[in-house]
């Protein structure tokens, strides 16, 4: 009889210890998403505020075209 006493005690520990282990396992696991979520949020806040600078690459092919007529003009003039 105290065998099984034991064994039941036993089983009782092991038991709780998995509810533990997947109690934490499953808290863990909420607040891995609660801060991914919050990330997600910050990445597409960053990415709206950055598609402007998109066009930077025109904005710069215009600049280069305009200096490079300036120095054509100049160049023209004996500047």
């Amino acid at each position: 009889m105290t065998g099984w006493i034991v064994g039941i005690a036993l089983g009782l520990v092991v038991v709780i210890i998995v509810v533990l282990l997947v109690g934490t396992l499953i808290a863990t696991a909420s607040q891995i998403r609660k801060e991914a979520r919050e990330a997600r949020g910050s990445l597409e806040r960053v990415r709206e505020s950055t598609a402007p600078l998109h066009g930077v690459d025109g904005v710069n092919a215009s600049a280069t075209g305009v200096l490079e007529g300036a120095r054509a003009a100049r160049a023209v003039l004996g500047g």
